[in-house]
């Protein structure tokens, strides 16, 4: 299996993108201020789903979509028209209906806008995922204080998000990792992150040849994995996003394998 399953140009547009939500962050982190009160929260429910009302303003989540645009047309100008279409059409209440169809990932809702603007019919569900993302990075900050205190299977306890990535520290600890909101909490070493299960005959590891630093956990029981990075210098520091690309070769060993949640 190549581990480069992800081309150079898409990794660079992933890297450009990644920059630019670290910058829309900074923004909200000035503009937003969310107060969480952990003792009314359900702890087996992922917190986004609980919150009264909407985390993300629509005029700022409209600034976040137009600067993901931007990148979009500066890595691919045959995007430009398709981008032109969807930024000069977007209402606030298409703002507003985005905003729910990507916390709630309605791929039926963006399929249909796409065949309404006729449009690329990825581009308007990954724009609105991407401008989505660092308004989940800034709830999962103020989740960071309580986060291992909540009982959530299978999903990031803060956005929702299905466990797919962990790290593993030096002592053998393991850290789960979200790729979208950048969460990060405790998982006991030897457990199905997604059904529990915590009997050691049930998990097995897939090593990959020529890779000491990357591993699929299997589970029996449940035919999940999640894939494995240990912390070393070259991944200490790297955003979940990132190790989530890099190690998506692991993604289609585990399935061609018969592993994963449509099996």
């Amino acid at each position: 299996m190549n581990p480069n399953a992800v081309s150079e140009e898409y990794l660079t547009l992933q890297k450009n993108i990644m920059e630019a939500q670290k910058q829309i962050k900074k923004k909200l982190e000035q503009e937003l201020e969310f107060a969480i009160d952990k003792e009314e929260l359900e702890k087996n429910i992922p917190v986004v789903p609980q919150l009264n009302s909407t985390p993300v303003p629509v005029k700022l989540y409209e600034d976040a979509v137009r600067k993901i645009t931007e990148v979009l047309n500066e890595s691919n100008e045959e995007l430009s028209n398709d981008n032109k279409v969807l930024i000069e059409s977007l209402t606030l209440a298409d703002l507003d209906e985005w905003i729910n169809g990507a916390i709630k990932f309605d791929t039926e809702y963006f399929y249909k806008y796409s065949k309404d603007k006729e449009v690329s019919e990825w581009l308007p569900h990954f724009i609105a995922e991407q401008a989505l993302r660092p308004f989940m990075q800034v709830i999962a900050d103020a989740c960071a204080p309580f986060i291992d205190e909540m009982e959530v299977m299978g999903s990031c306890p803060c956005c929702g998000e299905p466990s797919r990535i962990g790290k593993l520290k030096k002592d053998g600890q393991k850290i789960l990792h979200c790729p979208r909101c950048e969460s990060e909490w405790k998982q006991k070493r030897l457990q199905c992150v997604h059904c529990g299960n915590d009997k050691h005959e049930n998990l097995f590891y897939i090593n990959v040849e020529e890779e000491e630093n990357t591993s699929i956990e299997v589970c029996k029981s449940c035919r999940n994995y999640l894939k494995l990075v240990k912390i070393d210098r070259q991944s200490r520091g790297k955003q979940a996003a990132l190790l989530d690309l890099e190690t998506i070769h692991l993604d289609f060993i585990a399935q061609d394998e018969g592993y994963g949640e449509e099996h």
